[in-house]
Order: C-alpha cells, then sequence, then structure tokens
C-alpha cells in the first residue's frame, strides 16, 4: 500500500480534487494558485525523471491561474517545463558540452561561415533547424500588424520546445515504459470525461450544457477569454436538417486538439501492449484502446476520418516491402482497425436524438451525409476552408519573404490580430507557416518535419531491439497520420496536444540515441 502514496501520486491526487472540485464550483478558481505553488516545490525537490512522468499524467490537468482579471489565461505548464529546462542546461556535464559546441562552432566560423553552417547542420540538425525557425520568426515580426502578439507566440513556441529537450536528456529504453505508463493516466482521464460528456448530451438540453462546458468547465480550466470564445464559436456541434449534434471535445478547448491527443496517447499504450504479459492488464488496454478510437470519431472531425487512410496505407506499404514483422503488422493495425470499426457504430450515437429535442426521420442520415460533405466543396465548413485557403496563396505572393509577421494570421482576412486566440489561421499548418514567416520560415519547418519522420524511420526499421522498433512503427503511422490532418487545420497547435507532442517526438529522440541505454551517460544530453 505504501508503494501509491509516493510523493507524485499525492501531488497528482491533490491536482486532480483542486480541478475537479473547481470545476464543479465547489473552489474558487484562485485555489489554482496553491495548487501551482505546490507543483512547482514538487518538481524543484524531485528528479528530472519524476517530474517529467508528473507532466505525463497532468497534462489534461494543467489549467490556467486567475493572476488578474485580465490577465488569467497563463497555464501551470509553462512555469513547470521552464524549471526543468533551466535546470537541464544548468547541469555541469550539459553546461560544458554546451559551452565546447559553441566554441567549436566559432573556431570554424572564423576560417569559413560555410564550414561552420554546415558542421553546425551536420552534428546538431534539430538544434540548428529550431535555432533558424526562430530566428526567422524574430524577422517576421518586421512585418507584423501586432509585434506583441508575434513576440508572445514565439515565447510560447520556446516554452513548448523546452519539453522536447528535456524528454531527450531523461528518457532512455530502461524508463520508457514508465513514461508510456503515465501518460496513459492523462488518456484515461480523458476518455472517462468523454464518457461524461456523452452522457450529459442526452440528458441536458443544449443551452445547459453550453453554459457548463463553456461558462463553468472552460472558465475553470482556460481562463475568461476562452470561454467567452467557446460559447460565441460554438464549435461543439454538428448540425443537419434543424437538428443538433454533439462531438466530443472532453476536456479540450475544442473537438480538433482532442482526437490529436488521443492518437498520440495510443501510441504509449501501443508500447505498453507489445510488452505486456499479464491478460488482464492487455485486455484493459484494449478496452482502453476500443473506447479511444470510438471517442475519435465521436469527434465528428472529418480531417482525422479521411486522414485515416494514410497511416493505413504506409502500413500495409511497410508490410508489402518486408520493412516489418508480419506479427509487428498486425498488432500495429489494431486501433486503426478499431477506428474503422468504430465509424459505423458511431451512427448509434449520431442518428440519435440528443438534448432533449425531438427527433425525426432526418437524424437518421446524419452519419451518412457528415461522411459525403468531407468532398463537398459547397458544404459551409468547406466552402470556408477553401477561401481562405485561396487568401492565404495570395498572401504569400504578396509577401514571400516574411509572411504577415508570426502570430498575425488575422490580419490576411482582414480581422484583428487578436483572433489569433480565437482560433483565426489557414486551416492548413504548412500554409499557416509559409504565410506567418515567409518561403524561409516555411521551408525550415518543412525540415523540421522531415527530420523528425526520418528519424522516427531509421528507429522502426534498424533498431536492434523489437521493442524499440515497435514504438518509432507506431509513432510512424501517427505522425503520418497527424501530418496528413493538418493538411486541413492547425490544432497541433494547441497547448496541451503540443505538449504530449513534445513528449513523443523527444523519446524518438531519447531513443535514437546510441546511449539511450545508460541514462547517467551525459553524452545523451547533446
Amino acid at each position: 500500500m505504501s508503494a501509491y502514496f509516493t510523493k507524485l501520486n499525492i501531488v497528482f491526487a491533490a491536482e486532480l480534487c483542486a480541478v475537479l472540485l473547481a470545476v464543479l464550483g465547489v473552489f474558487p478558481r484562485e485555489v489554482f494558485l496553491f495548487l501551482a505553488a505546490l507543483i512547482v516545490f514538487f518538481v524543484l525537490f524531485s528528479s528530472q525523471e519524476e517530474s517529467l512522468y508528473f507532466i505525463a499524467r497532468s497534462i489534461p490537468l494543467f489549467v490556467a491561474l486567475p493572476i488578474t482579471e485580465s490577465f488569467d489565461s497563463f497555464n501551470i505548464w509553462r512555469i513547470v517545463v521552464l524549471i526543468l529546462f533551466v535546470r537541464l542546461i544548468a547541469e555541469r556535464a550539459v553546461l560544458n558540452r554546451i559551452i565546447s559546441t559553441l566554441v567549436l562552432i566559432r573556431a570554424k566560423a572564423q576560417t569559413s561561415m560555410h564550414d561552420a553552417i554546415a558542421f553546425a547542420y551536420g552534428n546538431w540538425k534539430i538544434e540548428f533547424l529550431l535555432a533558424c525557425l526562430f530566428f526567422i520568426s524574430f524577422l517576421s515580426l518586421v512585418k507584423a500588424d501586432d509585434a506583441i502578439i508575434g513576440v508572445k507566440r514565439i515565447i510560447y513556441f520556446a516554452n513548448l520546445w523546452m519539453l522536447f529537450f528535456v524528454v531527450r536528456a531523461a528518457i532512455s529504453r530502461e524508463n520508457i515504459r514508465k513514461l508510456a505508463n503515465n501518460v496513459l493516466i492523462s488518456g484515461i482521464l480523458v476518455v472517462v470525461v468523454g464518457v461524461i460528456q456523452l452522457i450529459l448530451a442526452y440528458t441536458m438540453t443544449v443551452d445547459d450544457f453550453s453554459e457548463f462546458w463553456a461558462l463553468q468547465a472552460n472558465r475553470v480550466l482556460y481562463g475568461d477569454a476562452w470561454a467567452n470564445i467557446a460559447i460565441a464559436a460554438n464549435t461543439w456541434f454538428a448540425y443537419y436538417s434543424g437538428t443538433i449534434h454533439f462531438r466530443m471535445f472532453s476536456s479540450f478547448p475544442d473537438s480538433h486538439s482532442f482526437p490529436l491527443f488521443l492518437l498520440m496517447v495510443s501510441l504509449f499504450a501501443m508500447a505498453l501492449l507489445f510488452e505486456e504479459t499479464n491478460r488482464r492488464k492487455r485486455v484493459l488496454l484494449y478496452l482502453w484502446l476500443a473506447f479511444a478510437s470510438f471517442e475519435l470519431v465521436l469527434s465528428g472531425t472529418r480531417g482525422i476520418w479521411a486522414s485515416a487512410l494514410f497511416p493505413l496505407a504506409l502500413l500495409v506499404y511497410l508490410w508489402r516491402q518486408k520493412k516489418i514483422m508480419v506479427v509487428a503488422a498486425r498488432l500495429a493495425s489494431v486501433p486503426l482497425m478499431l477506428f474503422l470499426v468504430s465509424l459505423p457504430l458511431s451512427a448509434l450515437v449520431f442518428n440519435s436524438t440528443q438534448f432533449k429535442l425531438a427527433g425525426d426521420l432526418k437524424e437518421r442520415k446524419v452519419l451518412t451525409e457528415r461522411i459525403k460533405s468531407i468532398i463537398d466543396f459547397e458544404e459551409t465548413s468547406n466552402h470556408g476552408r477553401i477561401a481562405i485557403w485561396k487568401a492565404t496563396l495570395s498572401s504569400m505572393a504578396h509577401n514571400p519573404l516574411l509572411g504577415v509577421g508570426i502570430a498575425n494570421f488575422p490580419s490576411i482576412l482582414k480581422l484583428n490580430p487578436t483572433a489569433t486566440k480565437a482560433g483565426a489561421s489557414a486551416h492548413n499548418l504548412y500554409l499557416n507557416f509559409f504565410a506567418e514567416l515567409g518561403i524561409a520560415g516555411g521551408i525550415v519547418f518543412l525540415l523540421i518535419t522531415y527530420e523528425i519522420f526520418k528519424a522516427t524511420w531509421r528507429l522502426s526499421v534498424r533498431d536492434d531491439e523489437a521493442r524499440v522498433r515497435f514504438f518509432a512503427l507506431v509513432w510512424l503511422l501517427y505522425f503520418t497520420w497527424i501530418l496528413w490532418y493538418s493538411m486541413t487545420d492547425v490544432a497541433l497547435f494547441d497547448e496541451r496536444t503540443f505538449l504530449l507532442f513534445m513528449v513523443a517526438v523527444g523519446s524518438v529522440y531519447a531513443l535514437s540515441s546510441p546511449h539511450s541505454h545508460d541514462e547517467q551517460n551525459p553524452a545523451r544530453i547533446r
């Protein structure tokens, strides 16, 4: 029993209770200030590894702090990640490595700048590309209508990428399973909230449902600004022939970032399943995967539905080319098969009467019509996206070098720059980068994406350990899914989604390290 009463579990339980009671209106939001102090104290006096486990299980519970009435959206995770990053680079071994690297690059630059750049890129590709991306982001502020919002966005992404380096330094082949277990805890929380949400869709009116999730739950989790946006944007429902149907979003701000989070949790669930020998635990893992797959569909996010074809095609290709073993291919296909099976089963939900509304025969066609609308260019949502893409391409032609400035995409649509907070974007991750940062910024982003894909590919086909190859294979499939889905949305920018993305990518790079077998080797931190 004492094994459960660890510092990690106690602080996590306190966090869970505080968030739950605040959402239910028992505690005021100000309790989060005390919660933040407790979490910071825990992180300061815990190891990097244990603190990382806390982040992994707490991503859905990280809340915005009510610092002032006008500044209540600053999230706890930003403090936690900053502390871990500062502590990482302050370690003597890491600091010495950074200094020696900079000295080496400087020495080469004195003789040949070209050689220095080639040397830096050849040895530290991801660091070099990130430095270029942030440099271009700062340059793009010259074109920004609102430079302050641009600076805030740069700080935001720098804060998120810090987690990548923390994960890469802390995770090894010896502790990746512990990380996966903690990520799965966050996935269980999200799935359970999704189930509760579905039940409420059948027991509450649509007005009561919207009021609770926007003005109560979202206000508690994300602050007043987002709560007001949520109630005005009304993105949690699908409309068809006068009927209203729920689109699951769980504890997330919208139904687009929610399925991405589930996809990435599924990566770690599959890693656990590959090694698990206990029959009861295997059944529970399959059960979670089944629920997660069903909730992916219930998000109603058509981009997720359509882009599922690409990881499936990639898996078939890898199997036919004999790049992977048949056993690995079969197991890796389980989430995809569960997702495909969930599509027709979701008709039981989509085609039913919700929110205590009177039903009619037309409701029986909701799922069918939503699937058909994927290729219906005249459908309202698709028509709007196409119009935005056209405006984006036009802006790229007029602002090819530095774009319109990071975080200033709303200016393309003649909107106030603050509309970024409300989700104003190119509805295409790649176009968004090219539009905001120009050609150079867009190319650097594509190179970063390519490097992540290449590192994952190599790990999936070349590593000596079957469990590591399988982990990389599953991430290759889900990363492909995410990349294709990002053709229609920028949901990856959501802080919770991006945090888990950093955990996944950091894990791949940690496992790719030749020193990943040795947790204590300072050479791992590179």
